[in-house]
């Protein structure tokens, strides 16, 4: 427990030692309200300059000018990435790590094994499949028609074609999942008020984002993979639990989980003109590359700076 506390005190040095460039620009912050000053990246696309704002009071980072502002311009039409490039055993070890432990939990918290669930930005319906298999009663919701007929077509699922946005329905949930979605949303704070009237009063709200405080992006800094433009939103464990709260939740349970995915690609950042080679990499997912990166995933995972942060809340009554 002492070797765990000290290496903990180590990554927590090292992340005191970030430097701040001082801005001009004032924005308020999503997840806590507070004014934002400072940023810490510059991200250029097609000539466009877009800054990585760091929250002072909770630690959450955005980007600001959105550069994919227009929500069909976030659409993902591609399939392969969407289930792990149909690598039979990342999909497994999703499945049985991760997977069936969200689906635990929420039953813990319900108290029942069977509820119904709307699946957020489900994609082809891989993961929604997995919940369907467990027994809950699954409902996706993809504006992506090629991703949302696969799910029609190879998982049998349910499907409202629609951004979270724009959906409009009667029906409410007794779970809404929201899987790597939240980090794409300009303004994540009216979405989530709209998610509380799609559940029923004492529905579960599941948010999945990746860590922002996980060790690669320490390791590797801008060279990480921050997933601009498409990603706006980065989040630690505290500012997802701000944003949560401020959108009208209780946080029930929380915790975070290795994945080792980003680090190959984030390594090959860091050597000029690579950017082609990280792609193919990405591309063509296999364990091999992954290995050299696993001790430091197992180190974030130990020392509390993971790769992806789960967080699920509880919907709160007006006189609490």
């Amino acid at each position: 427990m002492h070797a765990l506390s000290d290496l903990r005190g180590i990554v927590n040095q090292y992340m005191r030692k970030q430097p701040y460039i001082n801005r001009d620009e004032f924005f308020e912050c999503s997840a806590c309200g507070a004014t934002v000053v400072n940023a810490w990246y510059e991200y250029v696309e097609n000539g466009k300059v877009s800054r990585v704002y760091h929250c002072g009071s909770c630690g959450f980072m955005f980007a600001r000018p959105v550069l994919l502002d227009d929500i069909r311009a976030r659409q993902m039409d591609s399939i392969g990435d969407a289930e792990f490039f149909q690598n039979a055993v990342l999909k497994k070890l999703h499945e049985h790590l991760i997977i069936r432990r969200e689906i635990q939990a929420v039953a813990r918290l319900l108290q029942r094994d069977v509820f119904t669930m709307l699946d957020v930005g489900c994609g082809t319906g891989w993961t929604s499949s997995i919940w369907k298999k467990a027994g809950i009663d699954v409902t996706g919701l993809e504006p992506s028609i090629t991703r949302g007929s696969i799910a029609q077509e190879r998982y049998g699922l349910r499907i409202i074609p629609s951004y979270i946005e724009e959906v409009i329905t009667e029906e409410q949930f007794d779970v809404v999942v929201m899987r790597h979605v939240v980090e794409h949303l300009a303004d994540p704070l009216p979405v989530l008020n709209k998610v509380r009237s799609l559940l029923k009063d004492d529905g579960l709200l599941v948010m999945i984002v990746p860590n922002i405080n996980c060790i690669g992006r320490y390791i590797f800094g801008s060279k990480w993979t921050w997933v601009l433009p498409w990603h706006c939103n980065f989040f630690n464990p505290e500012a997802l639990f701000r944003l949560a709260e401020r959108a009208g939740f209780t946080p029930m349970k929380s915790y975070q989980t290795p994945s080792p995915l980003w680090y190959p690609q984030s390594f090959l950042r860091i050597f000029p003109g690579t950017n082609r080679l990280s792609r193919r990499v990405y591309k063509k997912l296999s364990l091999l590359a992954f290995f050299p990166f696993l001790p430091i995933v197992a180190l974030g995972y130990l020392t509390g700076f993971s790769d992806n942060i789960t967080l699920i809340a509880k919907m709160r009554g007006d006189n609490q």
